[in-house]
Order: structure tokens, then C-alpha cells, then sequence
């Protein structure tokens, strides 16, 4: 069974004092330092990124990548499609035991309960939505209209068969969130609410401490030569603290940059004897979202693209952080394009610059990006436009943006799976706000069109055509304004091999970590 909290756990304290103190770092142990706080280590809670991590060395669901983000099985030992695309069986690996309890094995029900329960109002997932319009009878389960989702159903223990309404190209890419994980159904009825403290699942590791907020210890399942046994992630206030216990030897993997301290490993580079960095550009993107309802200030398209110009011309990537990001010259990261559209834009009217300037502008924004937006209210100030900047931190900049309250803010999208359409759907008519993740209301029925097309389409190839179109559009409506795509950044000991290196920064499995 998990360990309950509590110092009376030798091998915690020993692991910990292990964690504090310098000298000979512990073998098999993968000491992490992370920064932003996570929400849940249950999985349909698993909304930002950091609870991402955590919840993917806990769970595994149906489908999994592999280390060039192809699909391949993974709870589910193979899979096959119906001949209209509209129907797949899942057969499953046999013998795959939870955690603390290993003669408990998996069992088709088990996936048709973690997906009922995920779309049931009671558990108010964020991420009920996954399979909304996607599988037959999602929707009427989740209005509690029916008692069960139709199109979900175990043929015996070992075979799972899923409905679709209609053939949906990118289904699979769905089942590698943590929204579509696998839990004991035993331990969800026994702990409700608390499941998350005392969490049970399919994946490589297993929770035996947490401290929410500053620790979390995990210890594989299933010993594996040569792998790390145990994970320990650490939260930091700032990064100059980490990399201090990164040179004492107390962690070995330090998540992202910060200037000041990217200014310490420019000064001093004897740190690459005993340390390297991993840099991966990220399937992401750093966004300026306008309103473009007619009732925004700037509902005008002609005013949206007079904007887009002007900030262009400020070069932010270049010149805020040119080795650490890339300059956006599109929403929808060029690796996912079958070509890059034209980006080059028309000086901007006299005419329209002095209407933008009458509109009394303000940028809403978290203060983790003042660097930025002072910036940009520093170059537009200097093309004549002035900028007011008014700082919000996350919930609250949610909710106003749920409302529509704010015509102008800076925002972030990271891709869940590796397709054009994970960007798209953010400007998908019937997924304006507050209902989905369009805040910036924006209804183009032939966007909509190329959309659904590319959700019908099944090579991959013809699918980057149609999201080089759709992104055609966006730079004609522009509804957002791209500033930059990042790169995921760790800084690493020697002593860490193996780590993982990819694209898609939410995917972080780290079972096959070699720590000397």
C-alpha cells in the first residue's frame, strides 16, 4: 500500500537528508527542481504542466509516444480500426498491475470507469471536455441524460471498444493525455476527493511522500537495471537558489532559465565540467489575443493587422532573449506546416496608427512577463501608440478573459500532441468562451470548415496543408498577434544521462533516466 505521511518513515528521512546535504549524490536518485506549483497528482486535475510531469510517471493510459512523438501502445498492447474509422477495439496488456497492489491487474472495465468518471459532473474535471462530440452518447452522459456514455463499452476483461460520432483522424493523440489515464476504480470509490493524496495507477512510479508545494518523492515500481529508482521533485523559490544546490550536489535537474541566471553561466563557464544544458524548441507558442468581437476596441480587422505590424517591428524575440527563443512569424509552430505563409506585413497607415493611439490601449498580462510588456510599451510608445499595462495573475486573468471584458492580453498556448489542430481549436467558433478555450471570440465559418476537414483527414501530410491554410487566415484576421515559440531548457549534472528530449513540452517521461 502507499506509505501514509509521516517522519516514523525511515527510508523518507534517509532519502531527504540524502536531498539536503552535499557530498556523494544518492545512486538511482533523480533529485529535480521545479518552480511552478501543480494543481493535482490526480489525473483528470491535471491542467497545468507541472502536474502534467508528476502525473505521468503515476498513470499510463491507453497510448503512449515514443521518442520521436510517434504513437505506439501502451496500457492497450495493440488497437484496431473499423473500416469507416469510426470504431476501435483496444486489447490489453496482460498482467500490468497497479500500484500497491499487485495482484490486481488491469481490466477493460477499469478504462470504461476512469473515462465515465472523468465525464461526470460530479468529479468537474477541466478536462471533461476531451471527448465531448468525439464519442457516442460523451455528451448526454456528461448532461447526466443517460446513465452510461453509449459508445464506450468492455466486450470482455481485456477489450476496450470505443464510438466515434464521426471519424476523427486525431483520436488516438487524445488517449496520451492524463485526462484519459487509467485509475483503480477501487481506490477512487474507497478515497473519493482524497484520491489525489493517495493516488493508484498503471505507471513505472509510485507516490511515497508528498509535502504539497515543496516535495514530492516517487520510487519505481519495477526495479530496472541501469534506470533511476527514485524521483524527487523539490520546488525552489527562484532559480539562482537551485543552481546554488545544483553546485552543492543536492539536485540534478534544474527546469528553465531566468536572466539572471543565464547572466552567471555566461560569466563563469566552468560549470560545463560538471553540468550541460538540454535546449529543445517547443511546440508552442507566446501570443498577444485580441477581442474580435465588432463591440472590441479592436473589432476592426484593419486596426488588428495596423497592431500586428507595429508590434513586429519591435523584434521581441531578437531582442529580449535571441538565444533563448525563437521569433514567431506564425501561430501554429512552422514543424507542424506544410509551408509558412507570407508573414511579411505592410507598413501600417498613418491613419490607422492615429486611430490605435485615440483607443487608450491596455495589455493585461501576469508578472512574470513585465520584461516583456514593458518592452512593447516602450517600442509602440516610440511608433506613436501609447500602452497602459495592468498586471493580473492567472485566475483572475481567466476569468476576465471568460467574460470578455479585456480587448487586448499576452497569453501562452503549449501543444497537448504533436498536430496543427491542437492550436486551432483555439479559434474554433464553437469553442468561444467561457465554453472553450476561443477568448478571442472569434467565428469564421471557413475556418471552421479547414478545421473539421483536418479532423477528417488521415495523412498526416495533407493535414499540414490544411493548417498552412487555416494559418493563412489567421494572419488575415489575426485574431493574435505571435511574439515568440520557446525552448524547453533543463540544466543537468553529468551524472543524469538519458533525459528525455522533446518537442512537445509536456511530455516528460522519465523511466528511462540513467543517474550514475
Amino acid at each position: 500500500m502507499i506509505l501514509q505521511k509521516g517522519w516514523k518513515w525511515l527510508g523518507v528521512i534517509g532519502l531527504l537528508s540524502q536531498c539536503r546535504s552535499g557530498g556523494d549524490p544518492p545512486p538511482g536518485v533523480l533529485r529535480v527542481a521545479l518552480f511552478s506549483p501543480y494543481s493535482s497528482l490526480d489525473p483528470i486535475y491535471a491542467r497545468d504542466l507541472v502536474s502534467v510531469w508528476l502525473t505521468q510517471q503515476l498513470f499510463r493510459g491507453l497510448v503512449t509516444y515514443d521518442t520521436m512523438l510517434r504513437l505506439v501502445p501502451d496500457a492497450a498492447a495493440r488497437w484496431e480500426v473499423s473500416p469507416d474509422r469510426r470504431r476501435y477495439r483496444f486489447f490489453l496488456r496482460r498482467n500490468l498491475s497497479y500500484a500497491g497492489y499487485p495482484h490486481r491487474y488491469l481490466k477493460a472495465q477499469d478504462v470504461v470507469y476512469s473515462w465515465h468518471r472523468l465525464a461526470h459532473p460530479q468529479w468537474a474535471s477541466p478536462g471533461r471536455y476531451l471527448f465531448r462530440g468525439i464519442i457516442v452518447g460523451w455528451e448526454a452522459y456528461e448532461k447526466q441524460t443517460a446513465s452510461t456514455i453509449r459508445g464506450l463499452r468492455a466486450l470482455n476483461d481485456s477489450v476496450v471498444e470505443v464510438e466515434l460520432e464521426r471519424p476523427y483522424s486525431l483520436f488516438l493523440h487524445l488517449l496520451t493525455l492524463p485526462y484519459a489515464a487509467v485509475v483503480l476504480p477501487e481506490a477512487v470509490e474507497r478515497l473519493g476527493r482524497r484520491f489525489a493524496q493517495q493516488p493508484v495507477g498503471l505507471g513505472p512510479f509510485q507516490l511515497i511522500y508528498e509535502v504539497p508545494g515543496r516535495l514530492v518523492v516517487l520510487k519505481r515500481r519495477l526495479p530496472k537495471v541501469g534506470r533511476v529508482e527514485k524521483l524527487v521533485f523539490r520546488w525552489y523559490p527562484n532559480r539562482l537558489q537551485a543552481w546554488l544546490a545544483l553546485q552543492r550536489g543536492e539536485i540534478d535537474a534544474l527546469e528553465g532559465l531566468d536572466i539572471g541566471l543565464r547572466y552567471l553561466l555566461r560569466r563563469d563557464t566552468s560549470w560545463k565540467r560538471w553540468a550541460y544544458l538540454v535546449q529543445v524548441p517547443q511546440l508552442g507558442i507566446e501570443y498577444l489575443g485580441l477581442d474580435t468581437r465588432p463591440i472590441s476596441p479592436l473589432g476592426e480587422v484593419s486596426l488588428r493587422r495596423a497592431l500586428s505590424a507595429l508590434v513586429k517591428r519591435c523584434r521581441v524575440a531578437e531582442t529580449l532573449w535571441p538565444d533563448l527563443v525563437q521569433p514567431a512569424h506564425t501561430f501554429i509552430p512552422p514543424a507542424l506546416l506544410a509551408w509558412i505563409p507570407d508573414s511579411e506585413a505592410d507598413p501600417p497607415d498613418s491613419a490607422l496608427v492615429a486611430r490605435l493611439s485615440q483607443l487608450s490601449l491596455t495589455l493585461y498580462a501576469a508578472p512574470a512577463f513585465r520584461e516583456l510588456c514593458e518592452y512593447l510599451q516602450a517600442c509602440l510608445k516610440q511608433q506613436g501608440v501609447p500602452l497602459r499595462i495592468e498586471y493580473l495573475l492567472g485566475p483572475s486573468l481567466r476569468e476576465f478573459l471568460n467574460k470578455g471584458q479585456i480587448a487586448l492580453w499576452k497569453a501562452s498556448w503549449l501543444a497537448d500532441f504533436p498536430e496543427g489542430e491542437n492550436f486551432l481549436l483555439l479559434f474554433e467558433s464553437s469553442q468561444q468562451a467561457p465554453k472553450g478555450p476561443n477568448t478571442f471570440r472569434l467565428a469564421n465559418e471557413e475556418l471552421d470548415a479547414y478545421i473539421q476537414a483536418s479532423r477528417q483527414e488521415s495523412d498526416p501530410f495533407c493535414r499540414k496543408i490544411l493548417y498552412s491554410i487555416a494559418e493563412e487566415l489567421l494572419q488575415y484576421h489575426v485574431p493574435a498577434i505571435p511574439l515568440y515559440h520557446g525552448q524547453a531548457i533543463w540544466v543537468l549534472h553529468r551524472r543524469v544521462q538519458a533525459f528525455p528530449r522533446s518537442a512537445l513540452a509536456v511530455w516528460l517521461p522519465l523511466h528511462e533516466v540513467v543517474c550514475e
